[in-house]
């Protein structure tokens, strides 16, 4: 189209260059900078809002869950883990519920971006522009609102952490958008026919108790909820009662909205129906009177995306990789969230539920995966040179994407990617480059990731410059395995129920189970080994046996189970199922232990489900299945003989620093101090180390509460080196409250140092998970 008048005025581009940008500040993109100008790189950070942190920011406010709300013991470590902690240890706020997030968390995460020297931020900026040159993009144009700047941004290496893909769609990256069909890649969960429904939108809001009545009168254009039918299925409303309360995940728009060419029609559909919701609690719910004191404190404006474009790379994910892990050469990341895809339709989809996880007991066994480790080849892009991906975009299926999404997982992600890049910068590399499964960087890049405290699944340390993997290691005390203490629950023998224990000896001559029984009955106790902790399939029979268990018995009961197999790997002990049997449970959980039970399905959905269309065999073919699932409330209570001691020093220099085959941990005796001995039979020249703490990897981050500092994790601590026959100090710490502490010193020459542990946050003995010590 023409218009009359003079030509249209620009602002003059300001050119920068960097080694890397990355366009995008949610975790993934924020984690990715970070760790990339910590490689060293010149790094810009180009976020399109004034905050980091992306949906979980103070502008959307979903609280970042990540694995360890999938599987026990699977919490991510490094930078998102820290950014977290951080958070958690000074905000006076607890994110229990999506709509809580506050101003202090932006604060955090801005905070950890200012203090890398290298890293450039451009905040209020938007990417609208790329310049590419045969297959390589060589700058992006960017708008900074306010300031009215153009800039033209160049580097080597470009991360697109948008969300959308949008430097990638730029740049005419292959990508794909909604539902793959089933044939495709063969996946269960994959429709039959291909279609554009994605995850959707949600908007969060914030409720709270003021100390008057507060009358709310709704607006004329809003969503009408006016009785407890209207909340079909499973759209619960939770939380009502505590005096600040947020909502709700299911408030979700997708289908037939489309997520970035409708996101402004997602958000008034979205607000439409959030106060719509509030409108019912306040003026329809059986809960009305309760609520008069309350108000609607805040209400989002920014939907919170799920999901849009995908981009393509060399690797995509797929379904089968979430059931079996394919242990990827190349992996640098993992993901352990349950297949989370929600509804087409979201909210406006009344007859069926938001999830189909929450109806149906055979999808919900189905869906829970154990962690599954992803590919770097998934992490760039297959037809532009010098393009990463990090965030929701990655290579992955729109079924894929379900588990991998959630943003303490992307975080994780994020740092991988960013340090991946920094790596390939460093050595003149393409991402390509970097990942090839046969070339010579991805084990050095693997084990620089595991040295900044990237949790990988199945690596292990074996860095030449760790001098700690070669010494000795003793403890002041060390603790026993004991799944002993007061009764919290009883569960009944409904199904097969089991404890994964650890065997370091891989021997059991016998255990001993505390039940209650109303009725005598047979039981079949059965010994599998297992190759990690979250293993669902049966394993390798190590032994078995079969006791009685009379009428009437509240006690302990001994089972003859004579197991052998390897040493060091975990085993599951399981009962078989009986009628009016009981087997207690106690808290808490040893850790690198987990509670299981059997679920098994004949196919298909459960009966009641059948005549719905979210589980026709056009949208999911749920196939038969034995499988063992997680139970996170407790222990089981059980006597190991001969006792299980997997909490010995030895663990601290092993070579993995967080619970999967064994628990990995250095658990002293209670009472402080102790301590913690490295010792060569030569002396060594040292100057770096770094210690892992405890900071408990099996909670979530909405179970960390206002002010939370890790009760298990080292506070005050000392590093001690034995100089001319006696302990001196090199360096000491008050006040910790974080997993991965890194220490520089002046060059020593010692035959032993130690970790002395002076204090902790709480608890009464000291944990380390992982001891390293460097000459340089």
């Amino acid at each position: 189209m023409d218009f009359p008048g003079a030509p249209i005025s620009t602002t003059p581009a300001q050119d920068y260059e960097f080694d890397v940008v990355v366009v995008g500040g949610g975790l993934a993109g924020l984690c990715a900078a970070i760790a990339c100008a910590r490689e060293g790189a010149q790094v810009a950070l180009v976020q399109d809002r004034p905050v980091y942190g992306g949906n979980s920011s103070s502008e959307i406010r979903v609280v970042p869950y990540g694995a360890s709300h999938g599987a026990a013991w699977a919490g991510e470590t490094g930078l998102a883990h820290e950014l977290i902690l951080t958070d958690r240890a000074g905000n006076h706020e607890h994110f229990f519920d999506h709509g809580l997030m506050n101003s202090l968390y932006d604060m955090t995460l801005a905070e950890a971006a200012r203090r890398e020297p290298t890293l450039t931020e451009f905040r209020n900026t938007s990417v609208r522009g790329v310049v590419t040159d045969h297959g390589r993009i060589t700058a992006v144009h960017a708008s900074q609102l306010a300031t009215e700047k153009e800039l033209l941004l160049r580097a080597r290496q470009f991360i697109d952490a948008t969300g959308d893909g949008t430097v990638g769609f730029l740049a005419g990256a292959e990508y794909h958008y909604g539902r793959e069909a089933r044939s495709q890649y063969g996946e269960p969960l994959a429709p039959v026919v291909a279609d554009e429904a994605t995850l959707g939108s949600t908007i969060t809001m914030r409720a709270k108790r003021i100390d008057r009545p507060a009358p709310y009168q709704a607006p004329d254009w809003i969503a009408r909820y006016t009785s407890p039918e209207d909340f079909v299925h499973d759209r619960r409303l939770y939380h009502i009662k505590k005096d600040t309360f947020g909502g709700y995940w299911w408030l979700e728009v997708n289908t037939p909205f489309h997520q970035i060419d409708d996101v402004q029609e997602i958000r008034e559909e979205l607000h439409r129906h959030v106060l719509g919701v509030w409108n019912y609690i306040k003026n329809h719910s059986p809960q009305k009177e309760e609520a008069a004191h309350y108000v609607l404190d805040w209400i989002g404006q920014i939907p919170g995306k799920r999901e849009s474009r995908r981009l393509l790379g060399d690797v995509v994910v797929t379904e089968h990789h979430l059931h079996d892990d394919a242990e990827w050469p190349d992996g640098v990341a993992y993901a352990a969230w349950w297949i989370d895809l929600h509804i087409p339709g979201g909210v406006n989809n009344r007859t069926e539920p938001a999830e189909r996880e929450n109806i149906d007991a055979h999808y919900s066994s189905y869906i829970r995966v154990a962690p599954f480790s992803l590919p770097l080849r998934a992490y760039y892009s297959r037809n532009v040179a010098n393009l990463w991906m990090t965030g929701r975009a990655l290579s992955v299926s729109h079924v894929a994407l379900g588990p991998v999404r959630v943003q303490v997982s992307l975080g994780a992600q994020g740092q991988a990617v960013g340090i991946a890049a920094g790596y390939a910068v460093r050595h003149g590399l393409t991402p390509r480059q970097t990942a090839d499964p046969e070339g010579p960087h991805i084990g050095p890049l693997r084990q620089l990731l595991l040295r900044r405290d990237v949790r990988l699944l199945g690596a292990r340390n074996d860095d030449a410059g760790d001098l700690a993997r070669h010494a000795t290691v003793t403890a002041s005390s060390a603790a026993p395995l004991s799944f002993e203490g007061d009764v919290a629950r009883w569960l009944p023998l409904d199904t097969a129920r089991a404890q994964v224990v650890p065997l370091p000896a891989g021997r059991l001559d016998a255990v001993a189970l505390r039940l209650r029984s109303g009725a005598q009955a047979r039981l079949r106790v059965e010994v599998h080994q297992l190759r990690r902790i979250w293993d669902r399939d049966r394993g390798k029979p190590a032994g078995s046996c079969e006791v009685d268990v009379p009428a009437g018995f509240d006690g302990w009961l001994d089972a003859p189970v004579a197991a052998f197999g390897e040493t060091g790997r975990p085993y599951r002990i399981s009962v078989s199922a009986a009628e009016g049997v009981e087997w207690a449970v106690a808290a808490p959980i040893p850790t690198g232990t987990v509670a299981q039970y059997l679920t098994t399905s004949p196919g298909g959905p459960e009966q009641k489900n059948a005549h719905l269309r979210c589980f026709s065999s056009e949208e999911v073919e749920l196939p038969a299945f034995e499988l063992w699932r997680q139970y996170r409330k407790g222990a089981h209570q059980l006597r190991l003989s001969p006792p299980s001691r997997p909490y010995e020093p030895e663990a601290a220099v092993n070579g993995r620093a967080w619970p999967e085959d064994l628990p990995n941990l250095w658990i002293s005796e209670p009472g402080l101090p102790q301590w913690l001995e490295l010792r060569w039979p030569v002396p060594q020249t040292l100057s770096r180390f770094t210690v892992a703490f405890d900071t408990d990897l099996d909670l979530r981050t909405d179970q960390r509460p206002a002010f939370h500092r890790t009760p298990q994790c080292v506070r005050d601590w000392r590093l001690l080196a034995l100089l001319d026959g006696q302990w001196q100090q090199l360096h000491s710490e008050t006040g910790n409250y974080l997993r991965h502490r890194e220490v520089t010193v002046a060059s020593t020459t010692t035959e032993a140092v130690r970790v002395e542990v002076l204090a902790t946050n709480g608890a009464p003995e000291a944990r380390v998970y992982e001891v390293r010590a460097y000459a340089d």
